[in-house]
């Protein structure tokens, strides 16, 4: 789906992309306005959605003057993410930093529309800037919580590891964020069942939509622990442990017809292309019945590129990049020599034996 998730440009040298899930709300939403004649809805959802991306602007900002690499600001339909390079470590003062400057920039951005609310006019463009008033404030306060993964659930995190290291501080971070969202269900549902004037279907849509949230938050707070962990077990690893030599290398140029009389002869299903001094990974073979459709065209037809690291890094390297670009094959090279390929999977088999070996060492 990478390929449906555009980037519509660029803002301070940060790319700026929508993930396809929020085009495809857009669109109904564009689609709903029109059909019922809702313009104005449609509208206030766009200023929405400026307005998470000011605050993830800021976010970026921060980072950047930290000496923080951000990757890009990427729009969902529950919000917003600054993308920053995992490779590069950050400490907690930093971290927290660039976790509170995005709700501080959202509350005094509400303060202003609010203080132009107050001096113009009543009318269409009073009630635009008393809705960016309300919606700043609310996405200044929502993220200050302590829930994982908003602002403010990254700033306990930082404020913990004062005195504790990252992966108890993690944990104790993530088990305060599940405390919250249990309170915001159970506040959520005594809110619809005690407000009056609500009928039965706005009842069940506030509940929804809070479900919804909390589901993405919890997700949000078992995966930022998770990789935690992940990053805690390689630390100190050396890459070539998980490095996988199981792999077949061919050219770019190579026809898909000799490729498959290649692979007759070879035991492994990874190919690697190698294309002037970048290496691609062909991520899909044709299927015997696609053949004769692209036995004419080459394997770069049918790869993409990969990305590479050096082979005296360490296992926490490997992770961190791979987490970061979201990928899962990385081809190992010492200078521009190919050494090996390291896959998610194998990384993932030999992290968790580390694990393992620690707990049962008592070290875990």
């Amino acid at each position: 789906m990478a390929d449906l998730s555009p980037y519509i440009g660029s803002v301070l040298g940060i790319k700026v992309q929508l993930h396809w899930t929020f085009v495809v709300l857009m669109l109904l939403t564009l689609l709903f306005a029109a059909v019922f004649n809702l313009l104005y809805l449609f509208i206030l959802i766009v200023l929405l959605f400026v307005c998470v991306f000011v605050h993830e602007l800021f976010h970026s900002i921060t980072a950047k003057r930290n000496n923080v690499v951000i990757k890009k600001i990427i729009l969902l339909p529950l919000g917003g993410a600054s993308v920053m390079d995992e490779t590069k470590r950050v400490d907690p003062d930093t971290e927290f930093r660039i976790a509170a400057v995005g709700p501080l920039s959202s509350i005094v951005l509400g303060i202003a529309f609010g203080i132009i609310a107050v001096l113009i006019q009543p009318g269409l463009l009073r009630q635009i800037t008393q809705f960016l008033f309300e919606i700043n404030v609310l996405l200044g306060v929502f993220n200050i919580l302590p829930g994982f993964p908003l602002d403010g659930g990254r700033m306990l995190r930082s404020y913990l590891q004062r005195r504790n290291s990252l992966v108890e501080a993690t944990r104790k971070a993530v088990k305060a964020s599940n405390v919250f969202l249990a309170v915001f269900i159970i506040g959520t549902i005594l809110y619809a069942a005690l407000v009056p004037n609500y009928n039965f279907a706005s009842r069940e849509l506030i509940v929804f939509w809070d479900l919804i949230i909390a589901m993405f938050l919890y997700d949000g707070a078992k995966a930022e622990l998770q990789n935690t962990y992940v990053k805690h077990y390689a630390e100190g690893v050396p890459l070539r442990v998980a490095l996988s030599r199981n792999y077949m290398v061919v050219d770019a140029n190579t026809r898909i017809e000799h490729l498959y009389k290649k692979l007759l002869k070879a035991h492994t299903h990874i190919i690697i292309a190698r294309d002037g001094r970048q290496f691609r990974a062909v991520n899909r073979i044709p299927t015997q019945q696609e053949f004769e459709k692209h036995k004419y065209s080459t394997v770069r037809d049918i790869s993409i590129p990969v990305r590479t690291i050096q082979y005296g890094k360490s296992l926490y390297d490997a992770v961190s990049l791979m987490s970061s670009e979201n990928v899962g094959i990385l081809v190992v090279v010492k200078g521009e020599r190919l050494k090996g390929v390291l896959l998610a999977q194998h990384v993932e088999y030999m992290i968790t034996l580390r694990a393992r070996a620690l707990r049962h060492s008592g070290k875990g």
